[in-house]
């Protein structure tokens, strides 16, 4: 891959601090590292560097799909529990298709569309395991959501990793939404082997592409946009842009959009 901006170096220990999570009620994206940061990891094992990827959710909140397979209405606690070990077991099978090793993972299991909730309760368990788990890799650079996402575990990810790791090298990526694209840190343009990577680690979230796979086949552009850091923005959000953000996401599934 080619950098173009202020960022270019592919060796180092780069951290992936992410989620598989979603609004009740729709559709979205399968894993973060497949749609987003694919291009970003892939260079950085084949130049020898460190990747480690945080999975915050297993995604396993997310009814609709499950309703669709299972042909039924009511889905309980096994269901989602069923629902959450499938998408994880594919998320490792797209870490691998991008060349990162199992042992380069960590899935933390919070629940699915409650993070924004427990940190308004003052639970900080999340961000207490994503401080610990960037103290432990010691990432050289740390790559996670950025606030102008419409997801809302995203959003709140962002806010607990730019609290724990202020000073940090960060850059910030976006799934749902319009990238902000007067913060650019720089451009990642993928070759061609690069890309047809990036499609099949897409393509190995099959739970997530029963639904939606038109839209989610379209995050396999060869061109990914990190941003700077968010020091100056990121925070817990309030009730009124969560309500807000929830329905613009919801109108760009219905749309089919992604990012743009």
């Amino acid at each position: 891959a080619r950098a173009h901006g202020v960022y270019a170096a592919h060796s180092g220990r780069h951290a992936l601090v992410t989620t598989i999570t979603a609004p009740a009620g729709t559709a979205r994206p399968p894993d973060c590292d497949s749609l987003a940061a694919a291009g970003r990891l892939q260079p950085g094992v084949g130049a020898g560097g460190e990747v480690h990827v945080v999975r915050v959710t297993d995604g396993d909140n997310k009814p609709w799909p499950v309703r669709y397979l299972k042909k039924k209405v009511l889905v309980n606690d096994a269901d989602r529990a069923e629902w959450g070990a499938l998408r994880r077991e594919e998320s490792r099978r797209a870490l691998a298709t991008l060349g990162v090793p199992a042992t380069a993972s960590t899935f933390l299991g919070y629940p699915d569309r409650l993070l924004t909730t427990m940190a308004r309760r003052g639970d900080l368990r999340v961000r207490d395991a994503i401080a610990a788990a960037v103290e432990t890799f010691a990432p050289s650079l740390l790559v996670i959501p950025s606030a102008f996402d419409l997801h809302p575990d995203h959003r709140a990810i962002g806010w607990f990793a730019h609290d724990v790791a202020k000073g940090s090298n960060i850059v910030t990526y976006v799934i749902h939404g319009h990238p902000p694209h007067d913060r650019l840190c720089f451009r990642l343009d993928l070759n061609a082997e690069e890309a047809t990577r990036k499609r099949a680690a897409i393509e190995c979230h099959q739970s997530q592409l029963v639904l939606s796979r038109t839209r989610f086949l379209s995050y396999a552009r060869p061109v990914e946009e990190f941003f700077h850091p968010e020091f100056d923005i990121a925070r817990l959000d309030t009730r009124v842009r969560d309500w807000s953000c929830a329905m613009k996401h919801a109108a760009r599934v219905v749309t089919r959009r992604g990012c743009t």
